[in-house]
């Protein structure tokens, strides 16, 4: 791979039609989305590690996971993409749900889990136990309490609220009134 070459990438938001995969140029797509392509998942391979992908895991067209052979650990990588709050929390506890299922089956202690996605909440910048750290945005919400639980139960941490980002605008859409 050539410097600054992503090898693997979550998608959210591919409002495709179905499951399948797709290549183009170096990459390969796998993915799935619904009957009505209103939303999907996707996960973005590099070439390079096509021949280590040993289990897709396509459950709907909220969650995709990829199961790669490495050297020293397995990695599970997983894209999700959470109900927005239009949902009832029903709904976003179905995800959650599924998301633990995968771990405990493909996600063992010999495996690296890295879990991407649009977890539609807010956890804050107040920093919490070593789930949460101090770069996060705003209070967190009821469905941050939702995500900050999940990480708690499964040893995860959420990550990008670790590292301080430049000051331009820190997020990619903000709900109306807020």
């Amino acid at each position: 791979m050539k410097k600054n070459e992503v090898s693997v990438l979550g998608v959210s938001e591919v409002r495709w039609k179905g499951q399948g995969e797709i290549g183009s140029g170096d990459y390969t797509m796998y993915y799935s989305g619904g009957e009505r392509a209103e939303r999907g998942v996707a996960v973005v391979v590099h070439k390079s590690e096509v021949r280590s992908v040993v289990k897709k895991i396509v459950c709907n067209d909220r969650i995709i996971a990829l199961k790669l052979k490495a050297e020293l650990a397995d990695i599970l990588t997983m894209q999700v993409y959470m109900p927005t709050s239009e949902y009832e929390d029903d709904e976003v506890e179905k995800v959650y749900d599924t998301t633990e299922e995968i771990l405990q089956e493909d996600g063992r202690s010999d495996t690296n889990s890295i879990i991407l996605g649009d977890w539609n909440s807010t956890v804050g910048n107040e920093s919490y136990q070593n789930i949460v750290g101090s770069h996060g945005l705003g209070r967190w919400n009821h469905r941050g309490q939702m995500l900050i639980d999940f990480c708690e139960r499964n040893g995860l941490i959420v990550t990008n609220t670790w590292f301080k980002k430049p000051k331009r605008r820190l997020y990619t859409w903000k709900a109306p009134g807020n």
